[in-house]
Formats: C-alpha cells, structure tokens, sequence
C-alpha cells in the first residue's frame, strides 16, 4: 500500500482524562510506555512520515528515530484539534491516524485500512471510531477549520458531514473486532484490558460427566516467540508470554555469558523493518562493545530472519512435519481413566513429588511408555526416544502430560506423528493454534470428573464447529 499510494501517520497522544487520574501516554503496556508501543505498530507500516501529537507540557523522553512532534497550537480543543494539527503539518494525500488510547488495535488491522486506498474510518454500534482511520488530508482539514469556526467540536458530527460530502466511507466492524476498539477511560478500562493482555480466547468444548458436552470460551495463556539479537547478529529464538521483554533478553544474556552487567549494554531496539506485522517479537539487543557468541551455553533454535511471529513458527513445523490425518477424539470415558494411571505409575513423582511425567496410551488406553523429568520437554523426549529404537510406531495413540502443554509440546507430538496430546493443565494460546492447523486433537484440563477439548473431535465436540 505504501509503495503505491504515499501516506502518512499519526498517533493522538495529548488527550487529557480526569477520570483516568494520570496521563495515558506513558502507562505501561507490556513492558513499554504505552506510546511507544503504539509508534511502532505505525512505524511497522512503512509511512512517509511519521507524526506524534502531544500537549505541551508533556514530557518525551524516548521519541523514535523518524518521528516528528507536533505540539497542540490550541488547548481544549480535545481530539479535534489533534487532527487538525497533524493534517496542517503533513503533505501527504492521506494520514492514518491512531490514538494513544487504544492499545489492543493490531497493526493488520491499521493495514487493512490503508488497503483501502481513500477515506475510510471504521463504524460500529456506537457510531463512528474516528481515531484509527484514514483520512484524505487536504479535504478534512478544510472540513475541520469549517467545523471549529463554526464552535462545533463533535467528531460524530464531522464525520456524519464528511461521509454527506463523500470524503470518507464507512468500514463496519464485525463483533470479534470490536476488541480492538477497547478504550482507555477510566482505571477500570485499563484493569479490562489488561486482564487479556497476557492471554486470548479460546472456543473449547468442555466435557463433565453430569453434564456431557457444552461449546464455550475460555482462556488461554498467551504464547509467542520472541527472537534475540546482538549487534545485529541472530543468536536465539525462546518462546514466552508476551510483556517485559527487554528484561527477558537482558536476563537471557547475562544467564547465557554473553554480558557481565547491564552497563554492557547500549539499548535495546525492536526491528520493524522484518517484523512487517509490528507484534514485537523481535528484539536487538546492542552492546557498547564486540562480544564472544560462542559463550551461548544453552541449546537454542536460532533464526536466519529477525521477524518471527507465531503463524510464521506453525508455517515452520510444518516445513518439516506435515499435519496428522485426523482422527475422532477417543471416547470420554478413556479419557477420564488416564490421569489415575499416569500417577500410578510415576514412581519417582511418589518419591520426590518434583517430576514432569509424559505417558503414552494405546487406543484402548492401555500404558505403553512412560517416563519422568525434572523438565517436561525432556521426558517427552524421552518417550520419542525410547519409540524410535524400539520401533514402536505412535500413530495410534494419546499422549498425556502431567503439566501445561506448550507449543513446543506439541511440536514434539506432532514430528512423532501422535495424533491426540492431553495435558493435566492449561494448553498455551499457540499450542492451541498449532493444533487446529496439524489436525491434532488437544485436550487439556483432564481431571476427575471432566476436561476440555480445544481442538479436533467429532462435529458434536469439536469446539469450532459453531463457526463453520
């Protein structure tokens, strides 16, 4: 879109808020002052040039390289006079404009608006969002000087006029976007959002045994991975809840020998320019000095790309293994029986009470391997292990895991071709999207007296089912 139509961007960031109690700038979002964060998913867009709207009084410490303040010329004029202040200060034939206040909005979503190619602002229930739209600049700049001499301040209004006028067309947002419209008014807005800031929804059908099966929603811990570099070089890629990753690579580094102290340590800088989509998943870290790589003592899978995101990881797996056929969950009642014989077997668990355990099942659910782990990645290793020089094939079986499954669990099911993996706890939000990709059934929550499936089954359980 860029290359093709010139744009520029904009980011609203001198609203005041009584409600709010502080000024919404500089909250922290994952990590970051809340500012930031939103620059960069404008930044990831490739725009001619990038603007910052502000207050006077407002203290900046960390403006990103390329982006220019423009300072509010009139106060009180609220987000109206926000826009006009950007539209007189840009030359571009459209400005995408973006609030502070909006964290959840995606940078895909921003991109779909630019794939527009005109004037379009977003519109739900409550009317029009006019603070992440784009405008054509030169014609709203005049309807905003007509609005203001005029005393009115409205910005539903001066949509309303520009949609009359034909200057801008609406875009309706559908009910799994409206998320993304979250505002930040009040200190309960923020306690809202923030709630899902580390986790995503995800349709399950969870299972009782007073109850049979019912489709419904529940979260899942968020789960990406985060690539590291230093001075520019690539050395791993871990994966982690998003949030507070400077702290993640720097504690990495230190732990791995690579730095002594943070004073070795220049800055800390994402890579918009492979990281396309702007999720923050990749991170440069440069040091003030040449370093000895070869100090890495951990195994880590590195990349040959900067930009990594958790389609582009599944995309990976399955480079090198393909998706499962599909297979019918096994029958409840199976199920419910595995717990009780995993933990009858764990014989050191017993002992210690400190172990990970991985078991895997034939379809009768009958124990054919099990084996224990201070780290659940190792005795999942251990069971595929064992299956390769026994030549025991596992593309009849359950796996059961005594812990959270992670997207790296599944990885590991998947390249063993097992076609159902079941843990005690939580499946991670990537675990999830990797098995509604590879065809494997996931379930997790498997206790007593129910679990959840989260992915694959029978029409009549499989949690997606709704949506087709």
């Amino acid at each position: 879109m860029s290359e093709s139509i010139p744009f520029d961007a904009a980011l609203l960031a001198g609203g005041r808020s009584s409600r709010f109690g502080r000024d919404k700038a500089f909250l922290d979002w994952r990590g970051l002052p809340l500012y930031v964060s939103q620059l960069r998913k404008l930044a990831s867009l490739g725009p001619g040039r990038l603007w910052l709207s502000t207050r006077e009084e407002q203290p900046f410490p960390e403006i990103l390289e390329g982006v220019t303040r423009v300072v509010d010329e009139v106060s009180d004029l609220g987000p109206l006079g926000g826009l006009r202040n950007v539209m007189a200060a840009s030359d571009a034939p459209l400005v995408l404009v973006l609030a502070v206040d909006l964290p959840k909005m995606e940078a895909a979503y921003l991109s779909r608006l630019l794939g527009h190619g005109g004037g379009i602002v977003p519109r739900t229930v409550r009317g029009w969002e006019p603070l992440v739209a784009l405008y054509p600049r030169a014609e709203m700049l005049g309807l905003i000087d007509e609005h203001l001499s005029a005393g009115r301040r409205r910005l539903q209004d001066l949509l309303d006029d520009a949609a009359g006028r034909g200057l801008i067309e609406a875009m309706p947002v559908a009910e799994n976007e409206l998320a993304l419209f979250a505002n930040l008014n009040s200190p309960d807005d923020l306690a809202a959002i923030e709630e899902g800031a580390h986790d995503e929804a995800a349709r399950i059908a969870r299972y009782r045994v007073d109850g049979g099966f019912v489709r419904t929603i529940d979260r899942v811990a968020a789960e990406e991975p985060l690539a590291i570099r230093v001075n520019g070089a690539n050395v791993a890629v871990t994966m982690r809840t998003p949030g507070h990753d400077d702290e993640l690579a720097t504690g990495f580094l230190f732990t791995e020998g690579v730095i002594g102290s943070a004073d070795e340590i220049a800055e800390i800088v994402h890579c918009p320019d492979v990281d396309p989509e702007g999720i923050g998943n990749t991170l440069d870290v440069r040091l003030r000095g040449e370093t000895d790589l070869s100090r890495l003592t951990r195994h880590v899978f590195t990349s040959s790309s900067c930009g990594v995101c958790g389609k582009a990881t599944i995309e990976a797996v399955f480079g090198s293994f393909p998706p499962v056929s599909h297979r019918d969950l096994p029958d409840p009642a199976l199920l419910l029986s595995l717990p009780a014989k995993l933990r009858a077997a764990q014989e050191t668990f017993d002992r210690t009470g400190g172990l990970h355990a991985s078991a895997v099942f034939d379809a009768k659910g009958e124990l054919m391997i099990l084996r224990e782990d201070v780290g659940r990645h190792n005795a999942l290793d251990k069971v595929i292990g064992h299956a390769l020089l026994q030549d025991i094939a596992l593309e009849e079986t359950i796996l059961l895991v005594s812990g959270r499954i992670s997207f790296e669990l599944m990885q590991k099911a998947l390249s063993a071709r097992i076609p159902v993996v079941a843990g005690i706890s939580a499946p991670s939000s990537l675990a999830v999207k990797l098995a509604k990709e590879s065809g494997q059934g996931l379930v997790g929550f498997l206790r007593e007296r129910g679990f959840n499936v989260y992915a694959g089954g029978d029409p009549a359980t499989d949690p997606d089912d709704a949506a087709r």
